[in-house]
């Protein structure tokens, strides 16, 4: 399957201070992260955002490789959650395991900050995907392939 996005140019804009204040423990705890396990295939997040059906799985290997090759942000589909997960260290240790079923360890922070996701379509047309808030960053201790669930 070809993806629209092959020829895609992906730029991020984090907008915005995070702000932590004084006595409020919930971004204060924020702020600090929270250890996660996370267990989800390793998917490019501007596919997986505009059309999650279709951006997972060997069908759509090519596309997401092309993607990331042009800095398209990498992320974990978490099973549990259903939650993308962005890495703090952007691609580097996810790219090996793009389009598998991975488990991870690390801490995970929530962000609140806008994250927009612009892409150009074509020569005249831009897709933009915005998230306000409410998205994940996990600092990466520990990636592997994901143990199969017995039937």
């Amino acid at each position: 399957m070809q993806c629209a996005g092959a020829s895609l140019l992906l730029t991020i804009a984090l907008v915005g201070p995070t702000w932590v204040q004084k006595g409020n423990a919930r971004a204060a705890a924020q702020a600090k992260g929270q250890a996660v396990t996370l267990i989800g295939e390793v998917v490019d997040a501007a596919c997986y955002m505009i059309h999650p059906q279709a951006a997972t799985g060997p069908s759509h290997q090519q596309c997401a490789r092309a993607c990331a090759e042009r800095s398209v942000p990498l992320a974990i589909a978490n099973e549990s959650d259903g939650k993308l997960y962005f890495p703090a260290d952007g691609n580097k240790q996810l790219l090996a395991w793009l389009g598998q079923k991975v488990r991870l360890t690390g801490t995970a922070v929530e962000k609140s900050d806008p994250m927009e996701l612009k892409m150009p379509v074509g020569e005249m047309n831009q897709m933009s995907v915005r998230v306000d808030g409410g998205y994940k960053v996990v600092t990466i201790e520990t990636v592997s392939k994901a143990p199969i669930k017995k039937k």
